[in-house]
């Protein structure tokens, strides 16, 4: 099975892609969320395994990157707590009404 950095690699060079050009994605839907802003190092610090994936921010990376709701997400484990998974919910959720 491939890991999800990996996946995300495969698409980014198949939609020919940067690393800033999916960082200014997500800040679009960040934006509307009202959260902080990614910059280019969170990227690759995710993608080369710095840092560890969650499902929240992989909800966003997936809307980011036009692919169906699940791709990434669902490819890491999911959160353990209630509150994880509400959050997570909430997050689904808040992320289908962004538009981009």
């Amino acid at each position: 099975m491939i890991n999800v950095a990996n996946y995300i690699a495969m698409i980014l060079e198949k939609k020919k892609w940067t690393r800033l050009k999916l960082c200014d994605e997500i800040n679009k839907i960040e934006k509307q969320l009202g959260e902080s802003r990614t910059n280019p190092q969170n990227i690759t610090n995710y993608l080369n395994g710095n840092w560890a994936f969650r499902p929240k921010i992989l909800v966003k990376w997936e809307k980011a990157l036009g692919l169906k709701e699940g791709t990434l997400y669902k490819m890491v484990v999911p959160p353990s707590t209630k509150d994880g998974q509400e959050e997570l919910k909430m997050t689904i959720e808040q992320i289908r009404k962004v538009k981009i």
